[in-house]
């Protein structure tokens, strides 16, 4: 191989690397498996997410420990969070108000008319609260706001903060409006 061609090589390997640890936490990749962070994060899409989370921001998408109950399997999920320690969140026809005031983030809702699920707390997919999130505690929503949004705070309540892994970083592919590495911070 010729020597630019190494040269250029090495460079571009270490300009990624320092790019990655410029927030001092590793890179892992991920694959979102279904439509619930659409129109966000599309099915399909691969992601790259470091952890752990060091400062916690609203409207962050943020990767989750997530074990059912019945039966015992362990999910890494992907969602917005909504409400932090502290803050009172409620949600109307699909928008989401923190602290009394509308959030700008992004949503869609699929199926109008399916808004009852017994899986809800309350029942209602697109209307509920206010809600308090303890102190311990983060309230965690899909952008899809149908029954497809499984499991976040809707169903399961306030998570914990220490089942939070890793901030959702960087679109990788498919890429975001003919973007590459299309951020996915706020």
């Amino acid at each position: 191989m010729r020597r630019w061609v190494r040269v250029l090589l090495l460079l571009a390997a270490l300009a990624f690397v320092w790019w990655m640890r410029a927030s001092l936490h590793w890179p892992q990749v991920y694959f979102e498996t279904d439509a619930s962070m659409a129109p966000t994060v599309a099915r399909g899409a691969y992601f790259v997410a470091t952890g752990p989370v060091r400062e916690l921001r609203r409207g962050m998408l943020v990767i989750f420990r997530y074990q059912d109950p019945s039966d015992d399997d362990v999910y890494h999920v992907l969602r917005r969070l909504a409400g932090l320690p502290g803050d009172t969140v409620a949600m109307h026809q699909g928008v989401v108000f923190v602290n009394g005031r509308a959030t700008a983030w992004p949503f869609r809702i699929v199926a109008p008319k399916a808004w009852r699920s017994a899986m809800a707390r309350g029942g209602n997919l697109f209307t509920f609260g206010p809600v308090r999130v303890p102190a311990d505690s983060i309230f965690l929503l899909a952008d899809t706001r149908d029954v497809a949004g499984w499991p976040d705070s809707r169903f399961v309540g306030p998570v914990p903060v220490k089942a939070l892994e890793a901030e959702a970083r960087r679109l990788l592919w498919p890429p975001g409006r003919g973007r590459f590495l299309k951020s996915l911070r706020d």
